[in-house]
């Protein structure tokens, strides 16, 4: 039966709606279906950067002795970084030009371990490569001992395992570096322990005397910013006529390393006791009495009385005390 105009036209609008809506329905279906492809294909791309390396279990500060087997885990991080530049095991391991394991000795024929240390401070969770550590200079010889020392004034920030220049100042400007770049291995508000071995012990115990001896000296110890990065300090104090004696007569002490040191400051530890003696005859025991009461001393008690106060907040943690 034929159609009027008006169902024609009717059943042609239903025709073109339905059709409209197929078209909308199939460019939704291919919106999403590409939008579902684009997301497989970003997480495909995340999961392919996923790798496992090691990273740091805690907070690691420049200067920081590594123990790889507890500052160190297998975490599975993002990156797109050269894997081969990430440390493992064999960073912590001495190896022979053939890449086998090298087991190497102290000279007191104890086992040595490569100790290695940051470079940066870096925080907990973070990759850490090679170019971020390096082997530390330390190696346990027989006549090495752990000190305990309390007549030197400490920063009033100092921490476990900060390393320290020990440096003795005189009253005339003169400041001459004792120790260079000593690992604190335990600190107390007024205390701290070194390991140093006997011509360390020498050259010490004379800066001690002479800190004792003369008005106006001060012995004390001066934190690295960057131990990681920066070089050791070279020893520039020049240890007394007297003190020289003994270490040159000392038997613990290496026959070139006594003879290298003598070479070097005999002389100059002449003149410097002789011109220091030079100033203080130039001044009255009134002088001196006023230089230290109004320097030096002020400013001793001024930093015990801060590190005091800094050390009382860290009772407690691992940062002070002494704990090996």
């Amino acid at each position: 039966m034929a159609m009027n105009p008006m169902q024609r036209r009717a059943r042609n609008s239903f025709l073109i709606g339905f059709l409209v809506s197929l078209i909308i329905m199939a460019l939704v279906v291919l919106a999403l279906l590409f939008r579902i492809k684009s997301i497989n294909d970003a997480k495909e791309a995340l999961e392919q950067l996923q790798k496992k390396v090691y990273v740091a279990t805690k907070d690691l500060e420049s200067g920081d002795v590594l123990d790889f087997n507890t500052d160190f885990e297998i975490g599975t991080v993002q990156t797109t970084m050269d894997l081969t530049n990430v440390i493992d095991e064999t960073d912590f391991q001495f190896l022979d030009k053939d890449g086998n394991i090298e087991i190497k000795y102290n000279e007191d024929g104890s086992e040595r371990p490569r100790e290695v240390m940051m470079k940066i401070s870096v925080p907990a969770g973070t990759i850490v490569t090679k170019d971020m550590i390096v082997e530390t200079d330390e190696q346990v010889t027989a006549t090495q001992r752990i000190q305990e020392y309390n007549m030197i004034v400490l920063p009033s920030q100092l921490k476990n395992g900060d390393y320290v220049d020990i440096r003795l100042s005189l009253p005339n400007g003169q400041d001459y570096i004792v120790l260079a770049k000593k690992r604190v291995l335990g600190t107390t508000a007024n205390t701290i322990w070194l390991n140093v071995d006997e011509l360390e012990i020498s050259l010490l115990n004379s800066a001690i005397v002479e800190s004792y001896y003369y008005t106006g000296l001060k012995l004390y110890a001066v934190p690295y910013v960057e131990p990681g990065m920066q070089e050791s300090s070279q020893v520039t104090y020049p240890a007394s006529p007297d003190a020289l004696t003994l270490i040159n007569n000392n038997p613990n002490i290496l026959n070139e390393i006594k003879v290298d040191y003598a070479n070097k400051y005999l002389t100059v530890a002449e003149n410097r006791v002789k011109s220091f003696e030079g100033v203080l005859s130039t001044m009255t025991e009134e002088d001196k009495q006023a230089m230290v009461e109004s320097g030096n001393s002020d400013e001793i008690e001024a930093m015990k009385s801060a590190r005091q106060d800094f050390v009382s907040n860290l009772e407690g943690t691992d940062d002070v005390g002494y704990n090996e």
